[in-house]
């Protein structure tokens, strides 16, 4: 993975604004992991990028169910949250294998839960905080395209 760039955030509208310029530069398929310690902002991250492809409703955290999914003008964005997988195998009862197509996005939260179950990733974003509202969201990408 190439390093496309790190965002310095210290606010939720901060966060938003970097969501909308990721969202940008994504495409029918990508899948996207998402790292971060709880409380990082993985989940506000999401959800400007689901808004960012057009989707007017509510955008809520897959943490109970651990998938929900946004239907968009191109395609489908699926949100997973894997943060309450117990063990690896349970990743087969979400069938995600079936949900993956040229019309999908998906966005990943805690894949490391997954172990090696997931299909490989086209970007990856880690978010960290580096003070007591201010964090740096990093992506990288599979290629070495620029934002």
């Amino acid at each position: 993975m190439a390093l496309i760039a790190d965002f310095l955030t210290k606010s939720e509208d901060d966060t938003h604004d970097v969501g909308q310029k990721i969202a940008r530069h994504l495409s029918f398929p990508d899948c996207v992991y998402l790292r971060g310690e709880m409380g990082a902002g993985k989940t506000t991250l999401c959800k400007s990028l689901i808004h960012a492809f057009g989707y007017t409703g509510e955008v809520t955290s897959p943490t109970y169910n651990l998938v929900q999914e946004y239907p968009v003008a191109n395609g489908v964005i699926y949100h997973m949250d894997l943060y309450r997988l117990d063990d690896p195998e349970e990743l087969e009862f979400l069938a995600i294998d079936d949900l993956w197509s040229q019309s999908s996005i998906f966005l990943i939260e805690w894949p490391q839960r997954a172990g090696s179950g997931l299909i490989p990733a086209t970007k990856s974003i880690s978010l960290e905080h580096i003070g007591s509202d201010q964090r740096v969201i990093r992506v990288l990408d599979s290629d070495s395209t620029q934002f």
